[in-house]
């Protein structure tokens, strides 16, 4: 389990909206959990990596954390990825992502039907991770407007 939220100082790109945004990378496979977390680091997103599935469970229970997203492997050794992707579907609304060697349309849209924002291909590119930002914004806006509505409503009743 690594807590280290440091983002490397070797930013090849520094936009804005990357800055503040916490990635939690679930992966088995120490090289691929490596090469994964070093270009969102790159990219000067916030990384957190766990190497077990119940590692990854732990750390999104932990609100302080402030994990933004989660990018999963679908082949884990302690619990089957889908499993992993419902787990984290019924405690939170993190937008989950999912990565495999597995290129079967049918493992792919079983991802996105039990939830999954998107599914990636191994190997990763850096192309495919600069834009994934976009998941965690939309998720925040709709935070942002369920709030002021319920603000709206608490508003009207008084």
């Amino acid at each position: 389990m690594n807590f280290d939220k440091g983002s490397s100082s070797s930013a090849t790109h520094t936009k804005s909206c990357y800055r503040d945004i916490c990635i939690l990378i679930v992966d088995f496979d120490p090289i691929c959990l490596r090469v994964a977390s070093g270009m969102l680091r790159v990219l000067t997103y916030e990384v957190l990596t766990a190497h077990r599935a119940m590692e990854a469970l732990e750390m999104i229970r932990d609100k302080d954390l402030g994990i933004d997203m989660v990018l999963i492997e679908l082949h884990m050794p302690d619990m089957s990825g889908f499993d992993l992707l419902n787990e984290i579907k019924r405690k939170s609304d993190l937008p989950v992502l999912v990565m495999s060697f597995d290129r079967s349309e049918n493992v792919m849209l079983i991802s996105l039907e039990k939830g999954a924002y998107f599914y990636f291909t191994k190997p990763l590119y850096m192309e495919d991770m600069s834009d994934i930002w976009q998941y965690v914004h939309t998720r925040r806006h709709q935070q942002q407007r369920q709030r002021l509505e319920a603000e709206k409503k608490e508003a009207a009743a008084l």
